[in-house]
C-alpha cells in the first residue's frame, strides 16, 4: 500500500482521492512550468557565460567548447535535469491518483449494481 499524508490509499474515499489529485497536480503545474521556464533560459545563459569567457581571441569552437563545460553551466544543467525529474515525479502521483479515482468509482460502480440483484 502507498502511503500519503498518513494514510493508506485503500481506505481513501472518492472525495480525498479528488483533493489529493488536485493538490499534486497544481504541484505538478508549478514544477513543470518551472522546468519549462529552465529550458527556455539554456542559450541566454550559455550567452552569458560566453560573453563573460570571450576575450576576443578565442574560436567559436574553443568558445563553445569553454561554454559548454564550464561549472556554472554544468550546475545549471544539474538544476534543469533535477527541475524536469522532479516535474516527472508529480506528474506520475498525479497519473496514479486518477487511475485510483477511476479505479475506485469502477469498483463502487459494479458494488451497487451487484447489490440491486440481492
Amino acid at each position: 500500500m502507498d502511503e500519503q499524508n498518513g494514510k493508506k490509499t485503500d481506505k481513501l474515499g472518492l472525495e480525498e482521492i479528488v483533493k489529493l489529485a488536485n493538490k499534486i497536480g497544481l504541484e505538478y503545474v508549478a514544477a513543470k512550468r518551472e522546468a519549462e521556464y529552465l529550458d527556455l533560459m539554456k542559450s541566454p545563459i550559455k550567452a552569458k557565460i560566453a560573453l563573460r569567457i570571450d576575450d576576443g581571441s578565442l574560436s567559436e569552437t574553443k568558445l563553445k567548447r569553454l561554454t559548454d563545460s564550464d561549472p556554472e553551466y554544468l550546475e545549471y544543467l544539474v538544476k534543469l535535469s533535477d527541475a524536469k525529474q522532479n516535474a516527472e515525479k508529480l506528474r506520475i502521483r498525479y497519473e496514479s491518483y486518477k487511475n485510483l479515482f477511476d479505479a475506485r468509482r469502477s469498483l463502487l460502480s459494479y458494488q451497487k449494481e451487484e447489490m440491486k440483484l440481492l
